[in-house]
């Protein structure tokens, strides 16, 4: 087998794989960009655009490091019949990560660690908080990640509701429509890939049934309409949300960049969050090491594991 492995830069992790990979076949270490795909049976990035692919002669499959594969051509993969294989090995920990949003959104923690650094200690106006044990919560993508806040949230005893898409809901009640959905819940978290399917599903029409409910986001960007749920936030409509994906993200790491063009900042409604919850210490590691695995047992039994519908874009 002979492997082309892009990469931004080698780190140990990469080198690891490398080494491990080099005891199955040939392994050529390659950048983001120019680079071509001729005689290479895999693939290993975290990106691909369409013109590299063309220049696949004999590519059987690919594999990224990472769950997200908008950086894909799905559509032409599909057409030359190329698997494409992505990881999930950071599901649990997204999970406790949206989990960790919600209580600090719903219990405002947030909220008053802000206050109390400007000496406030109470709020006469709006002074109590919320117990997401007493919550009805929705999950909007039951896939890895959905399926690991579910489990997160049934520990603890907390109703569960997701939408019906025919697959398995032992442990999670499913209803038929979105809008039900929202009218069920007081706390919708959503973890959507990025898809054609799912841009702006959070919109105006879908925020008016979350009148003094909350929405949590450890998704992607697309799926929430930004200037609707400004307008939301900003009028008191919706009671809260927290937000950890957004439209833009800094070029550079030492970059700053306010989250959005609409003023969130100024709202006490919303916690901010700067794409995080897949920034854990060994996260990379894991993400790495399960690809590593995958692509020896593509290469040992021809099995892909965790195959991307290439159709549904996830």
């Amino acid at each position: 087998m002979k492997v082309c492995l892009s990469i931004a830069g080698m780190g140990k992790e990469f080198a690891q794989m490398a080494e491990t990979l080099g005891q199955y076949g040939q392994v050529d270490v390659v950048g983001l960009t120019d680079f071509s795909l001729t005689g290479y049976d895999i693939f290993i990035g975290k990106q691909l655009s369409e013109s590299i692919l063309e220049t696949a002669d004999c590519l059987k499959a690919a594999f990224a490091y990472k769950t997200g594969v908008d950086n894909f051509p799905l559509q032409k993969m599909a057409e030359k019949n190329i698997p494409l294989v992505n990881s999930h090995a950071d599901s649990n920990v997204i999970a406790e990560y949206a989990f960790g949003l919600s209580i600090s959104l719903v219990n405002r923690i947030t909220e008053c660690d802000k206050k109390l650094r400007k000496g406030i200690w109470y709020d006469n106006d709006d002074p109590y908080w919320e117990s997401i044990f007493d919550m009805k919560v929705g999950l909007l993508g039951y896939g890895h990640i959905g399926q690991e806040i579910n489990r997160i949230l049934r520990k603890n005893d907390i109703e569960t509701f997701t939408l019906n898409r025919g697959g398995d809901y032992a442990d999670i009640t499913p209803v038929d429509t979105l809008e039900e959905l929202c009218k069920k819940v007081n706390l919708l978290i959503l973890s959507l890939p990025k898809t054609p399917q799912t841009d702006n599903i959070i919109n105006r029409d879908i925020l008016a049934l979350l009148k003094d409910k909350y929405i949590v986001n450890v998704g992607r960007s697309n799926a929430i309409h930004q200037e609707d749920l400004y307008k939301a936030l900003k009028q008191n409509y919706l009671a809260g949300a927290a937000i950890d994906t957004w439209d833009e993200k800094p070029k550079h790491k030492r970059a700053k960049l306010k989250p959005s063009k609409y003023p969130f900042v100024k709202l006490s409604n919303v916690v901010l969050s700067p794409h995080q919850a897949t920034r854990i210490e060994a996260g990379h590691r894991r993400y790495v090491e399960d690809i590593t695995n995958k692509v020896i047992t593509f290469i040992q039994t021809g099995e892909l594991i965790d195959p991307v519908d290439l159709a549904k874009g996830y």
